[in-house]
């Protein structure tokens, strides 16, 4: 399955290497992504990147994981760098259409249908 994370446009404040975060399902070791490096890209091809990224204002970026088993999973978002800014995290587990703004979202395990004030009250 495909994790895609959509992410604020940012440039690498602090760190000469680039902007990082990582992903993990489960006990997987974490999988770190390098935002703002691309492998074996040219000036040219940066500019176009960053071009498409603040105009859409979001980067979006994939990591791939193996899901060996059924049942419930936990998906971890480990910050790397502090200046990276998610926006959104869609798992796609096949079948998942391209669209502008990604799909709208899911409902999740545990999740309450009524919702509950602080201390325990309802609206």
């Amino acid at each position: 399955m495909k994790v895609w994370a959509y992410l604020s446009p940012r440039n690498s404040v602090l760190s000469p290497e680039g902007l990082k975060y990582a992903v993990s399902i489960d006990d997987e070791p974490p999988q770190v992504v390098n935002v703002t490096a691309a492998t074996g890209a040219n000036d040219t091809t940066m500019n176009k990147q960053w071009e498409r990224n603040t105009s859409d204002n979001v980067n979006r970026t994939v990591t791939s994981h193996t899901i060996t088993g059924s049942g419930t999973h936990t998906l971890k978002f480990w910050m790397v760098d502090p200046a990276v800014v998610l926006q959104k995290i869609v798992v796609d587990t096949g079948g998942l259409r391209t669209s502008y703004l990604g799909p709208p979202e899911s409902r999740r395990a545990g999740f309450r249908s009524s919702p509950t004030l602080l201390g325990g009250t309802k609206p």
